[in-house]
C-alpha cells in the first residue's frame, strides 16, 4: 500500500496534536504540559505546574532511584526537575511526539546533562526496552492517551525490577456518570478530539483492579481533582488564553484545547472525571 494510503495509527493521531505550533509552545511556561495543581494563591499557569511537581515529588517519597523511566516527558520540563532533585544515576525519558523529543534532547545538551539524562521516542505500551530496566517509572498524564493504558500497566511491570516503583498522575473517567445524553454527546466529542480511547474510559476502582491484575501493589491513590480540573479550565477559558492558544495551535486547535479545558472543568462537576495520583509497587 502506498504510504500516503496507509491508515494513521493512533499514536501518529496523538503526535500531530501535540506537535501543531509546537515551536512556540516549548518556550511557554518553560514547556510545561500538565494540568497543573491550583489553589488559591496560584497566580499562572507556571506556577501550578510547579506546584504539581512539589505534590508529586512530596507524596512519592522516591528513595535510591538508580534507573529512572519518565513516560510521556513532553519539552522534558518536568524530565530536568526529577533528575535534579532524585539525582538517579541515569534517566530515560521517552514521549511519541518527535517535536518533543527534540526540543528536549537539545535542552539536555545545553546543561550538558545528555549522558545521563536520555531523551527518545519510543511508544509507552511497546518501549522495546530489557525486563526489569529500571528502579522506577514516572509519569506525569500521558496513560489517558496510551492505546491501550492496560498494556501500559503490563509493559511498567515488565520494565522495573522486583520491587520496582510506579509512580503516576492520570485522569480516571466514570461512564456511570455521563449516561445523560447530552453528557454522553460531550464525553465522546472531547475524547475524539482529546484522542483518549474508550477503553481508557475507567473509574478509580477499575484503575486500581488494573493496576493489580498487571502485578503491582497500590500504596497510594489519592483524588486530587478539585485542585486540578477547576483551576485549570478558569485560567484556559479566559479571552487571553484562548487568543494564546489559537495564537500559538492555529484556529483549529486553539479552538479544540479551549473546548477541552472547559469539558474538564463540566467534566470534574458532574463527577464524570477526576484527577489521580498513584504509587504502586511490582510484587
Amino acid at each position: 500500500m502506498p504510504t500516503h494510503l496507509k491508515p494513521i495509527s493512533h499514536e501518529d493521531k496523538v503526535e500531530r496534536f501535540y506537535s501543531h505550533g509546537s515551536h512556540i509552545r516549548a518556550y511557554e511556561a518553560d514547556g510545561f504540559l500538565s494540568f497543573g495543581y491550583w489553589n488559591s494563591e496560584t497566580k499562572d499557569y507556571q506556577e501550578s505546574a510547579e506546584n504539581l511537581i512539589q505534590f508529586f515529588l512530596r507524596h512519592g517519597k522516591v528513595e535510591h532511584p538508580e534507573a529512572i523511566l519518565n513516560i510521556a516527558c513532553g519539552y522534558g520540563a518536568e524530565s530536568l526537575r526529577f533528575f535534579r532533585i532524585l539525582k538517579p544515576k541515569i534517566m530515560h525519558c521517552i514521549d511519541i511526539t518527535k517535536a518533543h523529543i527534540d526540543f528536549a534532547k537539545k535542552r539536555a545538551a545545553e546543561l550538558n546533562l545528555q549522558a545521563k539524562l536520555l531523551f527518545e521516542k519510543r511508544d509507552a505500551c511497546r518501549t522495546g526496552f530489557p525486563n526489569g530496566m529500571f528502579s522506577h517509572i514516572l509519569g506525569i498524564e500521558g496513560p489517558a492517551h496510551f492505546r491501550t493504558r492496560k498494556d501500559f500497566f503490563k509493559e511498567c511491570h515488565r520494565l522495573l525490577k522486583k520491587g520496582g516503583e510506579l509512580l503516576l498522575t492520570d485522569i480516571t473517567f466514570d461512564s456511570q456518570k455521563s449516561r445523560a445524553w447530552l453528557n454522553q454527546k460531550i464525553s465522546k466529542l472531547g475524547a475524539k478530539h482529546w484522542h483518549m480511547p474508550k477503553e481508557n474510559w475507567i473509574n478509580t476502582d477499575e484503575y486500581v483492579r488494573q493496576l493489580k491484575e498487571a502485578g503491582f501493589k497500590v500504596v497510594q491513590f489519592l483524588k486530587i481533582g478539585d485542585r486540578v480540573f477547576p483551576g485549570f479550565s478558569r485560567f484556559n477559558v479566559r479571552i487571553k488564553s484562548i487568543l494564546n492558544a489559537i495564537k500559538t495551535r492555529g484556529l483549529p486547535i486553539g479552538l479544540g484545547l479551549t473546548f477541552i479545558s472547559w469539558l474538564l472543568g463540566y467534566g470534574y462537576r458532574r463527577g464524570m472525571i477526576d484527577y489521580v495520583f498513584v504509587k504502586a509497587v511490582k510484587i
